[in-house]
This record gives C-alpha cells, structure tokens and sequence, in this order.
C-alpha cells in the first residue's frame, strides 16, 4: 500500500507596484495598441442638429415640427373614436343560413336609435 503525498502550500501573493508613467508615454501606449484616450469634458455640448444653421432654417425647422404636433392633435380629436351608449341602445340579431354552401351567419346590428323591427 502507497502513503499519500501530503504537501503544504503557501499562500500565494502578488505585490503590484505603482506605475510611474507619464502622460505622453500613456498617450504613445494607447495609440500604439489601437485605443484613443478620450479626454472626459462635460462642457463639450453633444451634437446638435441645428449646428451650422441659419437663424431662418433653424425657425423653419421649428415651426415644422409644430405643425406636425399641431397636425397629430387634430388627428387625435377627429380621428374615429370607440363608441359608447351608456347603456341606452337597441340591438338585434338575426341568425340565417345559406343552403347551397351549408353556412350559418349571425347579424347584429346595434344603435342608440331605435331600430325597427
């Protein structure tokens, strides 16, 4: 019969010393790997639309883009509706069948006028 091997490890470190690098080395580095270092300036504004634009297409734009609110609104007033008749309407039914091609169909018709029957 084999004894097993028994063995003690240590715990394994790793020290990291500061890196002393200067800014135009960090800057070569970075281009040589293919990463640009991108300076952090929240004052830069984002990319505006209206860049580059008179003061006449700037207002053109702007006046474009309420006419079309203006034109969804209208839309939305006019536009179809579902319809409700708060429980006042009349309704009725008829069931039919056509004898040639064996189908039954059902119409309802329902108004808040009074239908005759």
């Amino acid at each position: 019969m084999r004894r097993a091997d028994i063995r003690i490890v240590d715990n394994q470190t790793e020290e990291i010393k500061p890196a002393d690098i200067s800014q135009t080395e960090k800057e070569s580095l970075l281009a040589k790997y293919g990463f640009q270092s991108q300076p952090t300036n929240f004052n830069q504004p984002l990319n505006d639309p209206n860049a580059g634009l008179s003061f006449e297409e700037m207002c053109r734009r702007e006046e474009q883009k309420l006419q079309e609110q203006r034109f969804r609104e209208h839309q939305r007033r006019t536009g179809p509706k579902p319809v409700s008749f708060d429980g006042n309407y009349y309704s009725n039914v008829n069931y039919d069948s056509d004898v040639d091609s064996g189908l039954t169909f059902k119409v309802s018709i329902v108004s808040n006028m009074e239908i005759p029957k």
